[in-house]
């Protein structure tokens, strides 16, 4: 019973005024998620439990849907996850920048190298600050996984946070638990020492594409059939939707042009 008040008592400590619609939502999601969404987690691990992140971290998954970072953040509760996302998640309205600040979003550009993300980054991890990263960079609806950007490996070189890699099977259904499979940490400077460079970069991002990659083998062994090709379903109708939105833009591009308005 000690235990269990203390443990109480200490969550409540955590919680901090700048925070507070981050804890809020936090907090409120959870018994949410449980109730709707049970997380079925695959501990994949030395220890077969929930990892214990203590400092900084690089916390990397796949990325199949938008509730992947509502579904990492309460997993891992017991740190507050700065979460990287495009500056045109919500929109552009000073609403939707107030949001993303308080929900500890990481504005980062698409459209160009953008330095000061990468800084934002560092100097977080540097304050021993929890990053999470989709390293894919977008939605992936293909079978697939596709190649990770080399942004994740460079962070975690330049600061020397280890990586913890977590792979999500996406079928997001009302009242169907949500499965994910997390591994063990990747302990960057035991691995490559020294400054980050193309040749280090590529070999971490290599070796953190094969941990993702594993968990997914071995989550996937213990899905039923049925789920994998309700996933598979679900990613196809994705793919074509994508499919037919890019062939209205590229019809209306040449319409523009015999038009002359472009």
């Amino acid at each position: 019973m000690n235990r269990k008040m203390n443990k109480l008592a200490s969550i409540f400590r955590s919680i901090h005024p700048k925070y507070w619609l981050y804890d809020f939502v936090k907090f409120t999601w959870i018994p949410i998620l449980y109730l709707t969404q049970p997380p079925k987690i695959k501990y994949c691990n030395k220890e077969g439990k929930m990892p214990r992140i203590r400092g900084r971290a690089v916390v990397i998954s796949n990325h199949t849907w938008w509730m992947d970072p509502v579904t990492l953040i309460l997993t891992f509760w017991k740190r507050r996850l700065h979460a990287l996302a495009a500056v045109e998640v919500l929109g552009p309205s000073k609403l939707a920048r107030w949001i993303r600040k308080r929900m500890l979003f990481v504005d980062v550009d698409r459209t160009k190298l953008d330095i000061r993300s990468f800084n934002n980054c560092v100097d977080l991890l540097r304050n021993d600050q929890c990053l999470l990263v989709f390293p894919e960079g977008r939605f992936v609806f293909d079978d697939e996984m596709q190649p990770f950007k080399g942004g994740t490996a460079w962070r975690a070189l330049q600061t020397g946070a280890p990586v913890d890699p977590v792979y999500i099977f996406g079928l997001y259904k009302c009242f169907r638990p949500i499965r994910m499979a997390i591994g063990d940490p990747i302990d960057v400077r035991s691995i490559i020492d020294g400054a980050p460079d193309a040749e280090k970069i590529q070999k971490l991002n290599e070796l953190m594409y094969a941990r993702v990659h594993d968990l997914k083998t071995q989550l996937l062994s213990d899905i039923p059939q049925k789920e994998i090709d309700e996933l598979a379903a679900f990613k196809a109708a994705k793919r074509a939707a994508l499919a037919a939105k890019a062939e209205a833009r590229a019809r209306a591009w040449k319409e523009a042009q015999k038009k002359g308005t472009v």
